[in-house]
C-alpha cells in the first residue's frame, strides 16, 4: 500500500496543485446578498475521488464560509461551491462537465485540470468562458489563448528560485539528477526540469524518466546512483531506495509532498534533511500564518489534514474573490480579464500574490506564488532555509528562462 500512495502522490501533481472555479449566475440566498456559484470540475469517485476530488471540495467549502460575504461594487456577495464530476481528470470527462458548467450554469470560469482541461480548452475559449487550466506548460496559455490562465503555482519561477537558493548555498554542487515522472498530469513539472534553466546557474542536469505505472523503484534507484548526483531530485519512493542502498547527498522532493504522512511512512530520521520548495503550509506559522490556521480549522472541521490540493485550492477562492473586487463586476468577463492581466496585487493565504507571466508567455496569466524552500529537521518540524518573493522568484524564473530558451 505504500508503495502505491508513493506512485499516486506523484501521479497526480498537477491535478493536486489547484483546483479551480466556475463562477456564473446566482440567487439570493438571504436578502442583499448574491450567491455566486463557485464550480469546478473534480475527481468525486474512485481512488483519486478519495485522495483528491473530495478533500478539495471540503476545502472549497470551508474557505467560501472562511470568505463570508464581500462587496463587489457597492454590491454583496458569498460564494456558492458546486461541483461536477471530470472522471479522473479524463477528455471526456473534462468535456461533459465543462458542458454543464456553461449550458446549464452559465458560468464565467470554468476550471478542469491534465486531460480534462485540454479537452476542454476550444470550448471554454470559443465560449469567452475563462479557464483556470490548473498547473499547464507555458504552449496552453498566452495571446492565443486568451481566455485560459492558472491560479496554481507557476512551475518554472518554483524551480528557479530553488536553482538560485542552491548555487549560492551549495557551491559543491555541480550535477543535478531529476527523477522526471512521464505522465500527462505531471507536464509542467516535465518542462521545468526538462528546460535549460540549470545552465543558467552553472548546474549539469541529468533526466531519469518514471513511468507512472512504476511501484518497484529499486531499478531506477540503481540508475541515479551511478550518474554520481551531487542533488537528487526525486519522489520519496525513489529516495527511499536510494537511502536504503547508502545515498548520503542532498535530496529534494519532486513537486508537492501531498501530506505529511508521506514523509512517517518514510521515516523522519531518514527523511532530516530532505528539501521542499514546492508551497505547502508545514512548518508556515512564521510566514504563511492565514495557510496554517486554514489548516487547522480544516482539521477541527473533518478530522483529517489538509492535503496539499486541499490547501491550493484554497487559494483560488482568495484570489478570485481580490479581482472581483478590484474590478467591481462579477460577471462582465472582460473586465475580469483587463484586472488579471493588469498584474494587481490581491491578498491570499500566503501573503500577497499577483498574476504574471508575461515574460513567459506574452500576457499576465499565471499566479505567481512566493517560493518557501524548507528543510525537514524532525516528526512535523521544519526549517525556512530562503524566502523569495513572488516578484523575487519570477524575475529569476523570467531572466533564467530567456537566457536559456533554445
Amino acid at each position: 500500500m505504500k508503495k502505491w500512495l508513493s506512485v499516486a502522490a506523484i501521479v497526480v501533481l498537477c491535478l493536486v496543485l489547484v483546483i479551480g472555479v466556475a463562477c456564473g449566475g446566482g440567487g439570493e440566498e438571504e436578502e442583499g446578498v448574491t450567491e455566486i456559484e463557485v464550480g469546478s470540475g473534480l475527481p468525486l469517485s474512485g481512488i483519486y475521488g478519495a485522495f483528491i476530488g473530495m478533500p478539495a471540495k471540503q476545502a472549497y467549502e470551508l474557505v467560501a464560509e472562511r470568505i463570508g460575504v464581500f462587496e463587489v461594487g457597492g454590491k454583496q456577495y458569498q460564494w456558492k461551491p458546486i461541483f461536477e464530476d471530470n472522471e479522473a481528470a479524463s477528455a471526456s470527462g473534462g468535456m461533459a462537465s465543462t458542458t454543464r458548467f456553461i449550458y446549464d450554469y452559465n458560468v464565467d470560469f470554468v476550471f478542469q485540470a491534465g486531460a480534462a482541461a485540454m479537452a476542454a480548452q476550444t470550448l471554454c475559449e470559443e465560449s469567452g468562458v475563462i479557464m483556470d487550466m490548473g498547473t499547464a506548460p507555458f504552449d496552453a496559455f498566452g495571446p492565443d489563448h486568451p481566455y485560459t490562465i492558472q491560479t496554481g503555482p507557476c512551475i518554472i519561477p518554483q524551480v528557479a528560485a530553488f536553482y538560485d537558493w542552491l548555487a549560492g548555498e551549495h557551491p559543491e554542487v555541480e550535477r543535478i539528477v531529476v527523477v522526471s515522472l512521464q505522465d500527462p498530469l505531471a507536464v509542467a513539472f516535465v518542462e521545468a526540469f526538462e528546460s535549460n534553466i540549470h545552465e543558467y546557474f552553472g548546474f549539469e542536469c541529468k533526466i531519469v524518466p518514471l513511468s507512472s505505472a512504476t511501484t518497484e523503484y529499486y531499478p531506477v534507484a540503481t540508475s541515479v546512483m551511478t550518474l554520481d548526483p551531487d542533488l537528487v531530485i526525486a519522489s520519496t519512493g525513489v529516495l527511499e531506495a536510494m537511502w536504503e542502498m547508502g545515498y548520503e547527498g542532498l535530496a529534494a522532493q519532486y513537486g508537492p509532498l501531498l501530506d505529511q504522512s508521506v514523509l512517517e511512512e518514510v521515516g523522519w530520521d531518514d527523511c532530516k534533511g530532505l528539501l521542499f520548495f514546492y508551497p505547502e503550509w508545514y512548518g508556515a506559522e512564521e510566514f504563511w500564518p492565514e495557510a496554517v490556521a486554514c489548516a487547522g480549522e480544516y482539521k477541527g472541521r473533518y478530522g483529517a489534514e489538509m492535503p496539499t490540493g486541499a490547501f491550493t485550492s484554497a487559494m483560488v477562492l482568495y484570489t478570485l474573490t481580490g479581482v472581483l473586487q478590484q474590478v467591481g463586476t462579477v460577471d462582465d468577463t472582460e473586465k475580469i480579464m483587463e484586472a488579471i492581466r493588469s498584474g494587481a496585487t490581491f491578498d491570499s493565504i500566503v501573503g500577497p500574490a499577483y498574476y504574471g507571466g508575461e515574460g513567459f508567455v506574452g500576457i499576465n496569466c499565471m499566479v505567481i506564488w512566493p517560493v518557501a524552500i524548507r528543510e525537514v529537521v524532525g516528526e512535523r518540524e521544519y526549517r525556512l532555509l530562503e524566502y523569495y518573493t513572488p516578484e523575487e522568484a519570477e524575475a529569476i524564473g523570467v531572466e533564467a528562462w530567456t537566457a536559456t530558451m533554445p
